[in-house]
């Protein structure tokens, strides 16, 4: 009797021992097919890349995603939006033929990091008001014109060591209303109900650079190139090479 239950004992233990093999192969298989899954998805998928999808030009599924973070008062933002602005039709097209998605990051970094104090705070907070309103691009683009044309093509707040900048009160208000935002819009300026946003996105933005070293607006991160700055004298075709490299074409 001994014998028939050593026997028997040792069927049990391989019998376990088959099935906890079955249980792991079938784990590794299901953990496999997890991350073909994974690594078949577009990058930005879910949009966990994209920090608001409102502020985005092309497919927001794009394999490739090229972002630009900004302070609305920062002279070489402006001439690097202008640049595109004069090429609108062509860099749409360049996004479309490349599968790219292009996002703007609105931050106040010129406040925490450089001088233009409040004026960068209350820009950052009326884009994102009208961001609200779902009117980014639309504001976006008529706040680069009204700072070229009232400041910066006069040599005003155009670069380090050029004039300030004096903002009026209500200059980012009438920039809203020049575009058709209405109260909704003022009551969300006029009462800082982006205000933490902005702060959250700066602080966000604070901590991205630092990992890789990066100072100054605008920053630039195309895929996994990084750059920062933009010259007054450059254009489009500077911006297509910066591009180029965050395609591997160059």
């Amino acid at each position: 009797m001994a014998g028939s239950t050593e026997i028997l004992a040792e069927k049990n233990t391989k019998g376990n021992a088959g099935a906890v093999a079955r249980i792991v192969v079938l784990v590794l298989i299901i953990l496999t097919f997890i991350v073909l899954i994974f690594v078949a998805m577009p990058k930005n998928a879910d949009l966990s890349g994209i920090w608001d999808e409102r502020t985005t030009i092309g497919d927001v599924k794009a394999k490739n995603h090229f972002v630009m973070t900004t302070d609305v008062m920062c002279p070489y933002c402006d001439y690097f939006s202008r640049a595109i602005m004069n090429e609108q039709a062509e860099f749409e097209k360049y996004l479309k033929e490349n599968d790219v998605v292009f996002e703007i990051r609105i931050t106040d970094f010129l406040n925490e990091y450089g001088e233009a104090g409040e004026m960068s705070e209350l820009a950052a907070e009326a884009t994102l008001c009208a961001t609200e309103e779902n009117r980014f691009w639309d504001y976006y683009h008529a706040t680069m014109a009204a700072l070229y044309y009232d400041y910066h093509s006069k040599g005003i707040g155009n670069a380090k060591g050029a004039p300030m900048m004096s903002i009026p009160e209500n200059y980012w208000i009438n920039i809203g209303e020049e575009i058709g935002l209405g109260e909704s819009f003022k009551d969300c300026y006029n009462n800082h109900k982006m205000l933490e946003q902005v702060r959250e996105n700066t602080a966000k933005t604070a901590k991205i650079m630092q990992k890789s070293n990066a100072a100054g607006m605008p920053y630039f991160k195309f895929n996994d190139f990084e750059t920062t700055g933009f010259d007054t004298s450059w254009d489009w075709s500077y911006i297509k090479r910066y591009f180029d490299i965050g395609l591997n074409k160059e």
